[in-house]
C-alpha cells in the first residue's frame, strides 16, 4: 500500500471518528426538557454502510466496534447489544460487498433497509430475552423510517461532495484487495 493511500485512509478514519463524536455530542445535548416522542435517525449506521460499500478499508471491524460501543456507553444503552447487532450486519454486508459493484442504487437502498430492519429486530429479541426494557414496535418502525429515508441524501453527500465513489467493477477482489 502506498504511503499516500495509507495517509488518506487514516485521514478518512479520523474524519469518521470526528463525525461520530459530533453525532454523540448532539445526542447528549438536551435541546428541550420535554421528552421527544419520535426517535432520532441512526445516521451513523447509514454512513457506516455507505463507507463499507464504497471503501471498506476505511471502516475496519475494530473502528466500528469502538464507535458503536462508545455510543452504548455514553447513551446508557445495554452495553454491547446494539454494537454486536451492528457488527454482525456490517460483516454480512462486507462479505456480500461485491454484489453492490454492478447493481444500482435502489438495490443498495433496499439492502440497507432490510439489514437495518433485521438489526432492529435482532436487537429487540436480544433485549427481550435478557429481560431488559426493549423499544416498542411503534418506536422501531419510526426509527426504521427515519433512518432509511435520509439514506439517499447521505449517499449524495458521500459520493458527490466527499468524492468517495464505488470502485469500478473488477477493481477489487473478493476480500477488497486489488485484483
Amino acid at each position: 500500500m502506498s504511503r499516500i493511500k495509507y495517509h488518506r485512509i487514516i485521514l478518512w478514519r479520523l474524519v469518521l471518528l470526528l463525525f461520530a463524536a459530533s453525532i454523540m455530542f448532539f445526542n447528549l445535548i438536551p435541546f428541550t426538557l420535554a421528552p421527544t416522542a419520535l426517535p432520532m435517525p441512526d445516521i451513523l449506521f447509514c454512513v457506516t454502510y455507505a463507507l463499507i460499500i464504497r471503501r471498506p478499508e476505511v471502516v475496519p471491524f475494530w473502528l466500528i466496534f469502538l464507535i458503536f460501543f462508545s455510543f452504548d456507553i455514553f447513551l446508557t444503552r445495554p452495553l454491547g447489544v446494539w454494537t454486536a447487532c451492528v457488527l454482525v450486519s456490517t460483516e454480512v454486508l462486507r462479505a456480500n460487498r461485491d454484489a453492490f459493484m454492478e447493481n444500482l442504487f435502489p438495490f443498495e437502498w433496499f439492502y440497507l433497509s432490510l439489514m437495518f430492519l433485521i438489526t432492529l429486530l435482532l436487537n429487540k429479541i436480544i433485549l427481550t430475552v435478557a429481560f431488559t426494557p426493549a423499544p416498542t414496535f411503534a418506536n422501531m418502525a419510526w426509527e426504521f423510517i427515519f433512518t432509511v429515508l435520509p439514506y439517499p441524501l447521505i449517499i449524495f453527500i458521500i459520493t458527490y461532495i466527499l468524492r468517495i465513489k464505488k470502485p469500478a467493477l473488477g477493481a477489487f477482489g473478493v476480500k477488497g484487495h486489488k485484483a
